[in-house]
């Protein structure tokens, strides 16, 4: 008896459904705001290179896009490594397929020791958010929806 009453008390005293739908939509609307902002902050290009900044699907892309930072690399070093950090961590904490192609990406920018910080450290950052949003409201949407799933 005591076990259920417990139980109950967590979930009573949780967020409810709706605030963890919203404080999830708004960690991903702030988050899409810094992307925009890394995209408003890149220095200007070139015409031709416009279509080949954008999320690398494959790994032609990804090649594309290599290419294209590794010229703005040397002129633009801290922005573009900021830009990938940030990139790899949206992807990661709302676990987008992708990230793959940045740590791809990661090594053909950059020289070795500072791709394998970058790539553990973006991984270590983006899996812990995953894990705090899943915890914070991840939790009262799986108990809400899929409620046999959950105690079993």
């Amino acid at each position: 008896m005591d076990i259920i009453d417990s139980t109950r008390y967590r979930r009573a005293k949780g967020v409810s459904t709706r605030q963890a739908f919203l404080i999830l939509a708004l960690v991903f609307a702030c988050s899409l705001l810094v992307l925009l902002l890394v995209y408003a902050s890149f220095p200007d290009l070139e015409p031709d290179e416009v279509q080949h900044i954008k999320l690398p699907k494959d790994i032609d892309d990804a090649k594309n896009l290599g290419i294209v930072l590794s010229r703005y690399k040397d002129r633009f070093f801290y922005q573009v490594l900021g830009a990938v950090f940030i990139i790899y961590i949206f992807l990661q904490t709302f676990a987008i397929p992708g990230s793959i192609f940045l740590s791809i990406l990661s090594g053909y920018l950059f020289p070795f020791p500072v791709a394998l910080l970058l790539v553990c450290l973006c991984s270590a950052v983006g899996a812990s958010f995953c894990y705090l949003l899943s915890y914070l409201v991840g939790r009262r949407i799986i108990n809400k929806y899929f409620p046999d799933k959950a105690d079993s």
